[in-house]
């Protein structure tokens, strides 16, 4: 190989380089206010009147699914498990892994929600259904969903763009999912 084509190939990769770091120190501020912009809007839904309070409630409904024999069940179980996952995410503070738990908390609550709909003998149950409704009815304000699904929207149009995608994958910038709302929701 010559000698010129070695300052070439040099050249060259001190251009990329120079090129890719310039993407990650131009890209880095727009994905951390993208991000930032998420979390911000994520923090009213987890408030004690918003998310919390329909999971305290969807437990209370839990309770009673559980207390009038369905205990055994797999959605039973199952919801179980998302409740603490979903306690577990408020405790550690990551808006990225509650927004996670508080789906799966939904999707499990419709699940519940269709067992005691769809079993004549469950829908007999005063209590149950009482409880199953009362959850029904207790759902996030409505702007604040929509907000935060928007904001994730935005991150995700930065964060995967055809540009933007190598430096947030190198920077850790992860998927943020939308809030998907269940039964009532």
């Amino acid at each position: 190989m010559s000698r010129r084509t070695r300052w070439i190939l040099l050249a060259l990769i001190v251009v990329l380089v120079g090129a890719a770091v310039a993407l990650v120190v131009v890209e880095r501020p727009k994905l951390d206010d993208a991000r930032t912009e998420v979390d911000d809007r994520w923090k009213p839904l987890r408030a004690p009147d918003q998310l919390v309070l329909r999971y305290q409630t969807l437990t209370g409904a839990l309770s009673a699914f559980d207390a009038a024999g369905g205990s055994g069940r797999a959605v039973s179980k199952d919801l179980h498990a998302a409740l603490d996952a979903w306690t577990r995410a408020l405790r550690d503070g990551d808006a990225g892994s509650q927004a996670a738990a508080a789906n799966e908390v939904e999707a499990q609550g419709t699940r519940l929600v269709a067992n005691v709909l769809g079993a004549q003998r469950l829908k007999l149950d005063d209590a149950l259904t009482g409880a199953v409704s009362k959850f029904a009815v207790t759902k996030p304000n409505g702007a604040l969903v929509t907000a935060y699904n928007g904001a994730v929207r935005d991150y995700e149009e930065q964060r995967t763009g055809t540009l933007q995608q190598p430096a947030a994958r190198v920077l850790g910038y992860d998927a943020r999912p939308v809030l998907l709302l269940g039964a009532g929701g």
